[in-house]
Formats: C-alpha cells, sequence, structure tokens
C-alpha cells in the first residue's frame, strides 16, 4: 500500500480568532488556495460537517474531501474518500502569544494506480509538503489583506 503521509505547520502572526474563521469557512477556500489546485465546492453546509470540495490539480487527476468532524477552535478533520487517495487529513489550530499555529496532516492511502505507481519514483508525500507551504503563505497573505 502507498502512502502519503505528511505534516506541515506554519506559525502565524494573527490570532486564533482571525484565522479559525477563515478555516472554518469552507467557502473561503477558493480565495486562498493557489490556482493550480483548481478547488471546487461541491456542497457547502451551514455547519460546515458534510461540506464537500473537489480539487482538480494542474496535471494531476481530481480528488475530493468532505469535513467529517470539527472540535471549534481546536482540530477540522477532513475525509479524502474519492478520487485518487483515501485517508483522513486534520486541520489543527493551536493560539500561542495572540499568534495561531497551524498544522495540516494527512494520512492517506494513494487508490490511483498512476499515481501510486510514480510514488515508487516521486517523493509524493514531500511534493504535498512543497503544495502546503504555497498554501501556507498565500493564507497568510489573505490574512493580512482581509483582517
Amino acid at each position: 500500500m502507498r502512502k502519503i503521509i505528511a505534516s506541515d505547520t506554519v506559525h502565524l502572526n494573527h490570532p486564533i480568532e482571525k484565522v479559525w474563521p477563515v478555516i472554518s469557512e469552507i467557502t473561503s477556500y477558493i480565495k486562498w488556495w493557489p490556482e493550480s489546485v483548481n478547488l471546487e465546492i461541491v456542497k457547502s453546509t451551514p455547519e460546515i460537517v458534510g461540506s464537500v470540495l473537489k480539487a482538480n490539480p494542474l496535471g494531476g487527476d481530481s480528488f475530493s474531501t468532505m469535513v467529517d468532524k470539527i472540535i471549534p477552535y481546536q482540530k477540522i478533520k477532513i475525509k479524502y474518500f474519492d478520487g485518487l487517495y483515501r485517508g483522513d487529513g486534520f486541520w489543527i489550530v493551536e493560539s500561542q502569544n495572540q499568534k495561531t499555529v497551524l498544522t495540516y496532516k494527512v494520512d492517506l492511502e494513494i487508490v490511483d494506480p498512476f499515481t501510486k505507481f510514480i510514488s515508487y519514483f516521486i517523493p509524493v508525500s514531500k511534493i504535498h509538503s512543497l503544495i502546503f507551504k504555497k498554501i501556507f503563505r498565500n493564507l497568510e497573505k489573505y490574512l493580512e489583506k482581509n483582517n
């Protein structure tokens, strides 16, 4: 079984009260995720749980995620359920001296045969982390501009 296991963290110069609403407002993701990920909001629910996003990355196949569980101001559990991957992702949010430590962790099984094959030659977990560095940079810019 080929997997993507990654944990990426950023220290944001914004209090958790400014970061949490952006992380938990699924419809805002298209405003700060890289265009190359090409996010589509399939379903948005007022309670957030059950909201579905589909990513159509440039040069790759799509995958879908659904918000599975929320612990306000602490954690969002994401289920990867269709497309390239199956497994779980977690946004973990911590307050630290009026700043926020934000972590995104994934433990995903690669189910797409081609992606599984290339994972023997290409470090897909490292590529995932590189993409998340860009996501975090975009989030920081978005927070600066909108808070």
